[in-house]
């Protein structure tokens, strides 16, 4: 078990490894560290792990193991906040390119990941959301035809990656929106733990961005955390731990996933035939192989960073430019924290007080999690941040 997320990050594949033989793995985990570091991953091979009918190896050729190959499991829910956008338009880019059965087997599983948001478990509260999980169903019946398919040429492969990339597009609407776990969701999680009747022994929640929730929210999965139903899971995904409230971080049994070193990156990147290439991390990664011009977004944040720490506004069809690109790239937060580690640079240069980069920094954090929850328009969020930040400068 493991075997294959052991070459990323071996400490915790063996820890977790050894857990579940001993039966000592807890029902509720908490995944912690940057993004790009495999935690969502991870939670994934727990589930199958322990859903496995035999040992759980990397091979194995049960019934459950064959459905979790390709996340057609009736068993796993995720309600996950991350950047879905950017990964699956790399595995389609991938299967176009390459149309074999690693990139095929790489758009099932990211797109499943993506459409076990819409699991049977949690209902549409409205119109608009009753038109996207229908988007979702219809999605789901094109990817059983796609996973159906044994061979490819160039031409049915790329056919393919457009179709599937046109049946996202409700999808990726409604993920910029969704931006945090709403009440319903919580409640629906509860009701679907607690069903009697189910064809899995195992139930497995993976919730991410946990430190993002309402108090309603948070305190609604706090019960459901505090005691779980026998047999079933939750893995917490966070990038910033620390952020949740105390009394559910008393009840999880934490993981701290590190970044991912060079040469794990480059053995994670191995299977895309990008020798001529390299990257410095997946974020980088996934951003521009899934369409972004990193380079043009870094220098915007660079220009964004300097006319702060300058005290030098920018005019104002410059800043419409900029924050026009950023909207439409959907880069908010890579830019925000390329701002930060900008500021980073500037306070280990000795170009920025130490006291007013600690200031500018914490308004970047307090915008950005506050436009997250409360799920306001990200250009309006990042102008009024610019100027809130130049009045300090």
């Amino acid at each position: 078990m493991f075997e294959q997320l052991s070459a990323f990050q071996p400490a915790l594949a063996e820890q977790m490894s050894r857990q579940i033989q001993e039966n000592s793995f807890a029902q509720v985990n908490l995944f912690g560290g940057e993004r790009y570091s495999l935690r969502m991953s991870f939670a994934l091979e727990c589930a199958r792990v322990l859903s496995c009918r035999k040992e759980g190896r990397q091979d194995c050729d049960c019934e459950s193991c064959r459905r979790f190959s390709t996340l057609s499991v009736p068993n796993l829910l995720i309600i996950s906040q991350r950047d879905h956008e950017s990964v699956i338009e790399t595995s389609l880019t991938t299967f176009a390119r390459l149309y074999n059965d690693f990139s095929k087997n790489l758009v099932i599983r990211t797109v499943r990941i993506l459409l076990l948001q819409y699991h049977p478990a949690l209902k549409a509260v409205n119109q608009s959301q009753n038109a996207v999980f229908d988007a979702a169903s219809v999605l789901n019946e094109l990817l059983i035809d796609f996973s159906n398919l044994a061979q490819f040429d160039a031409k049915t492969a790329k056919r393919w990656a457009d179709d599937i990339r046109s049946s996202l597009k409700i999808l990726y609407a409604a993920a910029r929106k969704n931006t945090t776990i709403t009440i319903n969701q919580v409640r629906d999680v509860d009701e679907w733990i607690n069903q009697t009747s189910m064809g899995e022994s195992k139930r497995f929640i993976i919730l991410e961005a946990m430190e993002e929730t309402n108090i309603s929210a948070r305190n609604s999965l706090l019960k459901m955390l505090e005691e779980p139903p026998s047999d079933v899971y939750f893995f917490l995904i966070s990038s910033f731990p620390n952020r949740i409230m105390q009394t559910i971080l008393s009840r999880v049994r934490r993981y701290a996933f590190p970044p991912l070193h060079k040469d794990s990156v480059a053995c994670f990147l191995q299977p895309f035939y990008l020798h001529e290439r390299s990257y410095e991390d997946l974020q980088h990664f996934f951003l521009q192989e899934g369409g972004m011009d990193v380079q043009k977004i870094g220098d915007l944040a660079k220009l964004f960073a300097l006319s702060v720490r300058d005290g030098r506004y920018l005019e104002g069809p410059q800043l419409s430019e900029m924050l026009t690109e950023i909207e439409r790239s959907d880069s908010m937060e890579y830019v925000l924290k390329a701002v930060l580690e900008q500021f980073g640079i500037y306070l280990a240069e000795q170009t920025l007080p130490s006291e007013k980069a600690a200031r500018l920094s914490a308004l970047v954090n307090d915008s950005y999690q506050s436009s997250r929850l409360y799920n306001q328009n990200g250009r309006l969020m990042l102008e009024a941040l610019y100027y809130r930040m130049m009045e300090d400068a």
